[in-house]
C-alpha cells in the first residue's frame, strides 16, 4: 500500500509538472502570437520545454506565418508595380498631350505663318496618332492579360505575312534609312497561330526596330524539330545586357529618360501574344546586335 501511495504521488507530481510546462508553453505561444499580431514580423513560436503535440501545433502555426509573410511581400511588390505603372501611364499620356496643347497654342497666335500653321498641324496630328496608338496598346494588353483577346489557331505559313509586312513598311524603312534583309525562303514550315495575332507580333517587332534599331533589320528563320524560329536582328550599340533582360517588361524602354520615347508596350504585347498562341519569345545581345527570336509550334504533316 505504501509503495502504491508513493507511485501515485510520483505520478501526480509528474502530471503536475507536465501540466505546468504545458501551461507555460501555451502562455509563451500566446505572447509570441500577440507580438506577431502587433507587427513584430519575422518572429517564430518557440517552446519553453519539449512537447510533441505542442511542437506539431507550433510547426503548423509557423508554416502559416511563413505563408502570410510571403503573401504580404507579394502584395507589397504588386502595389509597387501598380504605382510604377500608373506613374508610367501618366507620363506617357501627358507627353503627347502636352505637345499637342503647345502647338495648338502656337496656331492661335496672329504671327503664325501659313507654312508654320501647316507644320504645327502635322506635328499635332502625329502626336495625336501616337496617343491613339498608346491607348490602343493599353487596351490590347489589358484584354490579353484578362483573357478577353480571342485567338483562333490555324495552320499558317508565316513567310507570306513577313513578305507582305516588309512591303507595307517599305516607305517607313526608307524614311528611317534602314535596309530590311529578309533571309527567309519563299515558303516556311506551317505553324499553328492566329493570323491577326501573328501579324501583330511581326508588326510590333518591325516597329520596334524602326524606332530603336540601326541601319539594318535582318529577318531570318531556323527550323528545329517541332518548332520554327523567326528572328529579328538589328544593331543596338546603346543597349546593355541588363536592358536586354527587361525588354519584354511592361512600360520598359531602355532610352525612356534619354529620348522621351513612350512605353515598351509593343514588346510586352509581343510576349503576351506569343505565349497565348503557344509560342515563345526571347532576346539576346551579341556584339552590339539585338536579336529577338520568336519560336512557333510546327503543324504536323498530313497523315502524321
Amino acid at each position: 500500500m505504501l509503495i502504491l501511495t508513493v507511485i501515485c504521488g510520483i505520478a501526480a507530481a509528474v502530471f503536475a509538472v507536465l501540466w505546468a510546462l504545458s501551461r507555460k508553453n501555451l502562455k509563451n505561444a500566446v505572447e509570441e502570437l500577440h507580438r506577431i499580431r502587433m507587427g513584430q514580423t519575422g518572429r517564430r513560436l518557440r517552446l519553453a520545454s519539449p512537447d510533441r503535440q505542442m511542437e506539431a501545433l507550433i510547426a503548423e502555426v509557423n508554416h502559416l506565418l511563413d505563408d502570410q509573410q510571403r503573401a504580404e511581400q507579394a502584395h507589397r511588390q504588386a502595389e509597387k508595380e501598380r504605382r510604377d505603372e500608373i506613374a508610367n501611364i501618366s507620363h506617357d499620356l501627358r507627353t503627347p498631350l502636352t505637345s499637342i496643347l503647345g502647338y495648338l497654342q502656337l496656331l492661335q497666335q496672329d504671327s503664325c505663318t501659313p507654312a508654320e500653321r501647316k507644320e504645327y498641324l502635322q506635328i499635332s496630328e502625329n502626336r495625336a496618332k501616337s496617343l491613339q496608338s498608346l491607348l490602343s496598346g493599353f487596351y490590347d494588353l489589358s484584354r490579353l492579360e484578362a483573357g478577353g483577346y480571342r485567338l483562333e489557331l490555324e495552320p499558317l505559313d508565316p513567310a507570306g505575312i513577313l513578305f507582305q509586312l516588309a512591303a507595307d513598311y517599305y516607305a517607313d524603312f526608307l524614311d528611317a534609312g534602314m535596309e530590311p534583309r529578309l533571309e527567309i525562303p519563299q515558303t516556311l514550315p506551317v505553324i499553328f497561330a492566329d493570323r491577326q495575332g501573328l501579324s501583330r507580333v511581326f508588326q510590333n517587332l518591325i516597329q520596334n526596330a524602326l524606332k530603336h534599331g540601326g541601319e539594318i533589320l535582318t529577318i531570318s528563320s531556323r527550323e528545329e524539330p517541332g518548332w520554327l524560329a523567326v528572328c529579328f536582328s538589328n544593331p543596338a550599340p546603346e543597349l546593355s545586357e541588363e536592358d536586354c533582360a527587361r525588354l519584354f517588361d511592361r512600360f520598359f524602354t531602355a532610352d525612356r529618360m534619354r529620348t522621351g520615347q513612350n512605353t515598351g508596350l509593343g514588346l510586352a504585347i509581343v510576349k503576351a501574344l506569343c505565349e497565348k498562341m503557344g509560342g515563345r519569345v526571347s532576346a539576346r545581345l551579341e556584339s552590339d546586335v539585338l536579336t529577338i527570336e520568336t519560336r512557333w509550334r510546327r503543324s504536323a504533316a498530313p497523315g502524321r
